[in-house]
């Protein structure tokens, strides 16, 4: 008797059904592995910080290493001798930023809700890729703001010194 009762429950036992959405909220785009993406934004920014320590040494503390002078010297003559500052722009812009944006993406989830119409933006918490990130974009900051103070010091001076000569 016992057999039967057990067969006739399991028989009328309510069958689970499959939650499609339960699945769609647990599928998170990937888009780059923090590892390789860390890996890559520490050799993307090894030669702009080399390039601020070496400034850094010779400038600000007025050591005469010859690594550092000559570095520096090596990229003066590289972009006066182009006639446009491709080495520059790679070295202090593109590098730094394509190292930002690999490690912000690899840290970033994005997933796309059709029923709700909305974009979940989730942010993993790894900091070495979070930390390369910030000091890409503080490079970038910092060139770009070199850029425009010296062009603005190079504007001024022109249209100063064109005043004192009418005068």
């Amino acid at each position: 008797m016992e057999e039967n009762d057990f067969l006739n429950k399991m028989e009328n036992l309510k069958k689970p059904g499959v939650n499609a959405d339960a699945s769609r909220l647990q599928m998170k785009l990937v888009l780059m592995n923090t590892k390789k993406s860390a890996t890559w934004g520490i050799w993307l920014l090894v030669i702009p910080i080399f390039f601020f320590c070496c400034v850094a040494i010779k400038y600000l503390l007025h050591w005469n290493w010859r690594i550092a002078g000559g570095f520096l010297d090596w990229m003066a003559d590289v972009d006066r001798s182009m006639s446009f500052p491709i080495v520059s722009i790679l070295l202090f812009i593109i590098l730094p930023g394509i190292g930002a944006i690999a490690n912000l993406l690899s840290v970033m989830h994005f997933m796309y809700d059709k029923t709700t119409k909305e974009l979940i933006v989730t942010i993993k918490v790894k900091w070495i890729n979070i930390i390369l990130a910030v000091i890409s974009i503080c490079i970038i900051a910092v060139v770009l703001l070199y850029a425009v103070s010296e062009n603005s010091a190079e504007r001024a001076i022109k249209k100063y010194d064109i005043e004192w000569r009418l005068k």
